[in-house]
């Protein structure tokens, strides 16, 4: 068979992140508490610690948060496949918004988008940025302690391939799937989520 140009065009181009995101999501933030009434049938949650248990106190708790992450980013992400992240934060002017920012020693491409919070309390902007990279990313590890001590927040993974999606936070992981049904991760990390009825 003879390789199509198009595709192998297409393959060769670089995609913007944040452009690709507004046009499979529309105007949604990548937040996972944004995204979970939004994306309702395709979510679903794991905490990071036996018992609900919301942040480390040692060494060995810390390593279960990332033994739980890394379990299910792997079973949502093939190894070595494209993964954009993208990072929110509330609009708070035009310097913030020009001030170079990092997450976890990455550079975040200095396009940014402003997305609307769709919270009806208030009318407030988010402000998203993104970089590119593949599963697993060298710096994973360090943000991976970084948001499971709040010190980072409203990080998100998505695979373009896929559209799966995994925003790690302070206690835990909103998962949204494409590429299976929720229930087959929760089949194999039942023992992670909540006996909450809502599973939150």
């Amino acid at each position: 068979m003879r390789p199509n140009p198009l595709t192998e065009r297409r393959h060769r181009i670089q995609i913007e992140p944040l452009s690709w995101w507004v046009s499979e999501f529309t105007e949604i933030v990548p937040v996972g508490h944004v995204l979970r009434p939004c994306l309702f049938d395709n979510w679903t949650r794991f905490h990071s610690l036996p018992e609900s248990k919301r942040y480390a106190e040692d060494e060995v708790e810390y390593a279960e948060i990332l033994r739980r992450h890394l379990a299910v980013g792997n079973e949502i992400f093939e190894p070595g496949e494209q993964i954009y992240v993208f990072q929110s934060r509330l609009a708070k002017g035009k310097k913030s918004e020009k001030r170079a920012t990092f997450l976890a020693g990455r550079q975040l491409r200095q396009k940014i988008i402003k997305i609307p919070s769709q919270q009806p309390e208030n009318d407030d902007q988010y402000c998203v940025r993104s970089l590119i990279t593949t599963w697993i990313p060298d710096f994973f590890n360090m943000l991976n302690r970084q948001l499971a001590d709040w010190i980072e927040s409203n990080v998100t993974f998505v695979s373009p391939r896929t559209k799966n999606i995994y925003c790690p936070y302070d206690g835990g992981m909103d998962v949204f799937t494409f590429s299976m049904p929720p229930a087959s991760l929760e089949e194999k990390f039942k023992s992670w989520m909540s006996t909450r009825e809502d599973r939150l």
